[in-house]
């Protein structure tokens, strides 16, 4: 059956699980076993399952899901897995991930699967599964103390599933136009002196079938297209002009002229706020939500997806179709979304550019109730000049792009003394690659000395490509980095060389099925920010044999 079908396409809908109790209430005293929930007997499961299950949409919208597990527990929806809590040591007591997609009203097909590891003794083995779903964010339960039996599932609604006796009609209708949906940034705020980021999540694109009788053949339709990002402000190293306004004149005068310098430094001072950072990082969001909408349809993707058809008599069962027409345009998502990616990567983001001016203009507030404050207070040195922010609008420089050529394509890197090599791919099955820069030229070049395991994705964009047209985004994360502090920096003289070894995010790639290909491997390094080092792009390729 159809992984999408339309409320008003659907026979039979009768709920399975009423979402009244957890699918696997907290027990002890069980061995290690894997349930799929999918229609498979288990005596802990209270909701049996079905083969094929459903959940269902009232209306469009942003919906947000939980899976709680112990040990481990996923959510699949449309044959994309959501969210996964993962139950290795030590993260095999009772514990959530959640997740969020945008969805148009009707039915999706998903499934679940739950795993309990084996422990020793087996009296003392605890078990739970729960899975939320919800318009608004999910809440935690209570996870405090070393026992799954002592903790709690979170209050949020229980999913509710459902089986369909059949599709009412699958006959072919005409195509209609899919807009991207680009779903509110969540934020989070940590107390902690460490770089802000926005990190754009790849994008989930819905496909469905339809049988086209006289052609004999099935055609894939595009039911939605959605992205999103998450953003983490990060509130340590600076003082908050707006909860800790100056106590002195000399204050004063130091958070003004700080908060002033903040569009052409770049980076925090010593006085800031936490709603120029949200704004500054906002802006970014707002850069992949516009770089989404252009890139859907400059690329063609409905289109490109929607061309896909498959013979009736080849390919007569349904459930086989729908994934070869999910596999296909999963393929395509990620060439979208590495344009997407790449294009966002390669805006400005450096003193007076959009984002700094948008965290200027938010920061003004700040520097403006100072300076009243100043004049209540008679602090007649402290200056009463409010920096003018620069040009914001609008986020992205649309289209970047003529000709139908993507950007990547049409735009070549800018010439540079300094040289990107993939010096060894030995490790790249554990998830390791070594780069290497070298400063061809006559003059020392300074790189920010920042990489590491935790910011190497916001550095670099990592793909897998084939001869076939294949793509597979290698970044665990992709998005912006904004440090709150000077950055540290390499100077490369001459002739010098600058190895360093960055992870690769395999959890996607599937290996074997690469083995067969000739493959190439691209890196690009990105750097929009700092003082007087190497600001640009860089690109390098290797030959990868699997």
């Amino acid at each position: 059956m159809n992984n999408y079908i339309p409320l008003n396409k659907a026979v039979g809908p009768k709920v399975i699980c009423d979402g009244y109790q957890a699918l696997i209430p907290q027990k002890l005293g069980v061995d290690a076993m894997t349930f799929n929930f999918d229609g498979s007997a288990c005596e802990h499961a209270t909701c049996p399952g079905a083969p094929e299950m459903f959940i269902k949409v009232e209306e469009d919208g942003l919906y947000y899901f939980g899976v709680e597990a112990d040990d481990s527990g996923s959510i699949t929806i449309t044959g994309d897995k959501l969210c996964e809590k993962k139950g290795d040591k030590p993260n095999g007591k009772l514990n959530i991930k959640t997740a969020s997609r945008y969805l148009k009203a009707g039915y999706y097909k998903v499934a679940l699967s739950w795993t309990n590891n084996a422990y020793d003794p087996t009296s003392n083995n605890a078990i739970a599964f729960n899975v939320t779903m919800d318009k608004e964010p999910i809440q935690e339960g209570k996870y405090e103390g070393d026992s799954t039996m002592k903790r709690e599932f979170s209050p949020s609604p229980k999913i509710k599933l459902w089986t369909i006796e059949r599709e009412s009609d699958i006959k072919c209708e005409e195509s209609k136009e899919v807009e991207y949906e680009f779903k509110k940034p969540k934020t989070t705020y940590l107390d902690e002196d460490n770089a802000c980021t926005t990190r754009g999540t790849k994008p989930s694109t819905v496909v469905t079938v339809c049988k086209d009788e006289a052609a004999k053949l099935w055609r894939t339709r595009v039911v939605a297209v959605s992205g999103g990002a998450d953003v983490v402000i990060r509130t340590g190293g600076y003082r908050d002009a707006t909860l800790n306004p100056p106590k002195t004149e000399a204050e004063a005068i130091t958070a003004v002229n700080s908060m002033n310098g903040y569009q052409s430094r770049p980076g925090v001072g010593a006085w800031h706020t936490k709603e120029a950072s949200s704004a500054h990082e906002n802006h970014h969001c707002r850069q992949y939500e516009d770089a989404g909408k252009f890139f859907l349809k400059q690329m063609k993707i409905q289109e490109k997806i929607e061309e896909k058809t498959f013979n009736i008599e080849n390919v007569p069962d349904m459930d086989t179709v729908i994934q070869f027409a999910q596999e296909y345009a999963n393929t395509w998502t990620e060439r979208f979304w590495f344009e997407v990616d790449n294009y966002v990567r390669g805006l400005p983001d450096d003193a007076n550019d959009r984002p700094y001016c948008a965290g200027q203009q938010a920061l003004n507030e700040a520097t403006r109730q100072v300076i009243q404050q100043a004049k209540a207070n008679g602090w007649s040195n402290v200056p009463d000049q409010i920096t003018e922010p620069g040009a914001i609008e609008p986020p992205c420089f649309m289209p970047p792009v003529s000709e139908g050529e993507t950007r990547s394509m049409a735009v070549a890197e800018e010439p540079s003394p300094l040289k990107l090599s993939i010096a060894d791919t030995s490790r790249f099955a554990e998830g390791r690659i070594t780069l290497c820069f070298r400063n061809e030229g006559n003059e020392p070049v300074r790189i920010p000395d920042e990489i590491n395991d935790e910011t190497a994705d916001y550095f670099f964009l990592t793909v897998l490509r084939s001869e076939q047209g294949n793509v597979r985004i290698l970044n665990a994360e992709t998005g912006k980095i904004t440090f709150n502090r000077p950055l540290n920096y390499r100077e490369l003289s001459p002739g010098q060389e600058y190895s360093v070894t960055i992870p690769v995010f395999l959890d996607e790639v599937e290996l074997e099925d690469w083995k067969q290909c000739s493959c190439e491997l691209e890196t690009r390094y990105y750097n929009q920010q700092g003082k007087d080092c190497f600001l640009g792009t860089l690109r390098a390729t290797a030959k990868l044999s699997l």
